[in-house]
C-alpha cells in the first residue's frame, strides 16, 4: 500500500479510536485510564518521529547553497519555518525545532546527492521505534553536538549518545531527567567548556522593563547562573513555609485566604526584596536622599480618599487606596497639587517610623498583627493607624501608639477591604465589617508576649 493511503487509513482508525476514547473516558478505572495514556503517547511518538524526519528533509531541501532552487524558496516562502507552518499549521517556534532536530539526525548530503550516514544512529533508531520521547532525543542530540564542537573525539561522542540513550530507555526517564543527566555528563566530559559558556552568559545576561499598553510595566530577563540563584535562593527563603507557612481557619478569628499564584508571589517578593535594599542606609543618595519614587495627587482626593495618583515615569495611575498604603511605609515623596495645578505641599521629613520605633513595634506585635499571620517583623512594613497626612492635616502621626506591623499582602489588603485597624490601650485593634461581625466587636490582634497581668 502506497505511504499516503497508509496514512489516510491510519488517520480514520485514530479518528475511530479518539471518539471511543472521548465518548467512554470518563468511565475507565485509574489503571485502565493510566495504560490508555501510555499506548496514546506511544502512538503519538511515532507520530511525531516521522514528522522530524520529513522536516529534516524539507531543511536539507531548502539549504541556503540551493537558492531559489530551494523548496521553501521554490514554493514562495522566505524560509523552512515559514513553509512548514504554513503546511502543518505548528507554531514558528515548533517549525524551528523540528527542522533543527530533523537536519541533524540526517546525514550529511554527498557530493553525488546522496546521504552520508546518520550522525546518531542510536537516537535515530529509538525515536523511529517510538522509545525515546522527542524531547529527549533533542536534547541528547544537542548535548553531544556541543561537545563534539569542542573538539572531543568522536568515540567520546558516541559513548554519550549510548550513555544518555540508554539509561533513559532503561531507567524510564522523562525529558526533564534526560536533559538533567545530559548536562552533568555534558560537564564530565568537558570540563574545560565551563569557561566559554560562561563567557557566553556574561554577554547574554540581561533586564529590560516597559510599560505595555494595558497599563501594566512588563519585562524579561536572562540571568547567569550564580545570579539566578541568588533570586531563586531569596525566593525560596522568603516564601519559606517557616516565614509564611500554611493559614488556618480558627473559631472566632478571621483569615485572609492568601490565594495570588505562584507567579504572582515572585513579583510581590521580588519587588519587597527592592524595596528594603532601596532604604538600606548604604544605597546610593541623590541630594541627601535615599531612593524614592515621586507620587502625585490632588489635596482634594488625598483628603477624600478616592481618585487616582501618578508615579513619575509611569502613564497609569495608580488607586488612592494604593497611594495610601504606600505612603505607611514606602520611601516616596507625595506631592499635592491644588485645583488649579498649583503645587501646595511636596514630601515630609518623619513620615517614615525610625529604627528604633520599629524595633518597639516589632517587640510589641511580634510581627504581622493579622489574625493568624505569621509573618515576622522582618518581612513587614508600618501601617499608620490614623492615617498620616501632614502637619497641617492631622490625626496622623508617627508615633509608635499609631503605628503596627502588617505583611505586605494584609497591608494591602486592609487599605482595600472593610476591615480597619483602631487602638485601644495602646494595643491594635481590627474592627470587621459588619458581614462579618454584626456587631463589629473590636479584635485585639498583637502577639506581644508581656502582657501586663490584671490586679488581683
Amino acid at each position: 500500500m502506497y505511504p499516503d493511503a497508509l496514512l489516510d487509513k491510519i488517520a480514520d482508525d485514530l479518528r475511530v479510536v479518539v471518539g471511543s476514547v472521548a465518548a467512554g473516558v470518563g468511565g475507565l478505572s485509574d489503571d485502565d485510564l493510566l495504560e490508555l495514556m501510555a499506548k496514546l503517547e506511544a502512538v503519538g511518538r511515532l507520530s511525531s518521529a516521522g514528522q522530524i524526519r520529513v522536516a529534516g528533509e524539507v531543511a536539507v531541501r531548502s539549504r541556503r547553497e540551493l537558492g531559489e532552487e530551494g523548496l521553501s524558496r521554490s514554493q514562495n516562502f522566505t524560509s523552512p519555518v515559514a513553509l512548514l507552518a504554513n503546511v502543518t499549521g505548528a507554531s514558528a517556534k515548533e517549525c524551528k525545532a523540528r527542522l533543527e532536530l530533523g537536519k541533524r539526525l540526517r546525514g550529511e548530503v554527498l557530493l553525488g546527492g546522496g546521504e552520508g550516514p546518520a550522525p546518531f544512529p542510536l537516537v535515530s533508531e529509538a525515536l523511529d521505534s517510538g522509545a525515546l520521547p522527542i524531547e529527549a532525543a533533542a536534547t541528547i542530540v544537542r548535548r553531544c553536538t556541543e561537545l563534539a564542537d569542542r573538539g572531543c573525539s568522536p568515540d567520546v561522542v558516541t559513548g554519550a549518545e549510548e550513555t544518555l540513550v540508554d539509561k533513559t530507555l532503561a531507567c524510564h526517564f522523562s525529558a526533564d531527567e534526560t536533559a538533567k543527566m545530559a548536562i552533568h555528563l555534558r560537564d564530565v566530559l568537558d570540563p574545560d567548556g565551563a569557561e566559554p559558556r560562561d563567557e557566553m552568559h556574561q554577554q547574554l545576561r540581561s533586564l529590560t522593563l516597559w510599560q505595555s499598553s494595558d497599563g501594566m510595566v512588563r519585562g524579561k530577563f536572562a540571568l547567569m547562573p550564580e545570579q539566578g540563584g541568588i533570586w531563586m535562593s531569596s525566593l525560596q527563603a522568603m516564601q519559606s513555609p517557616r516565614v509564611s507557612g500554611p493559614r488556618f481557619m480558627e473559631e472566632g478569628d478571621y483569615v485572609t485566604a492568601d490565594d495570588r499564584t505562584a507567579a504572582q508571589k515572585n513579583a510581590d517578593t521580588i519587588t519587597e526584596l527592592i524595596a528594603r535594599a532601596a532604604g538600606a542606609e548604604d544605597m546610593p543618595r541623590i541630594n541627601g536622599a535615599t531612593t524614592t519614587v515621586n507620587l502625585h495627587m490632588t489635596l482634594a482626593d488625598l483628603e477624600a480618599g478616592r481618585g487616582v495618583g501618578y508615579i513619575d515615569g509611569l502613564d497609569e495611575p495608580v488607586p488612592a487606596s494604593t497611594v495610601a498604603q504606600l505612603r505607611c511605609s514606602s520611601p516616596m515623596a507625595v506631592t499635592l497639587f491644588g485645583d488649579r495645578g498649583e503645587v501646595l505641599f511636596h514630601g515630609k521629613t518623619k513620615r517614615l517610623f525610625t529604627a528604633a520605633q520599629n524595633r518597639a513595634l516589632a517587640a510589641r506585635d511580634g510581627g504581622c498583627v493579622w489574625p493568624n499571620c505569621d509573618r515576622p517583623p522582618s518581612y513587614c512594613e508600618t501601617h499608620h493607624v490614623d492615617e498620616w497626612v501632614s502637619d497641617d492635616h492631622p490625626p496622623g502621626r508617627t508615633d509608635i501608639d499609631n503605628g503596627v506591623l502588617l505583611c505586605h499582602f494584609h497591608h494591602s489588603h486592609l487599605h482595600k477591604a472593610d476591615w480597619k485597624l483602631v487602638m485601644h490601650d495602646g494595643v491594635p485593634h481590627l474592627i470587621p465589617p459588619r458581614w462579618n461581625d454584626p456587631e463589629q466587636t473590636p479584635i485585639p490582634t498583637t502577639r506581644r508576649r508581656t502582657i501586663t497581668r490584671p490586679a488581683a
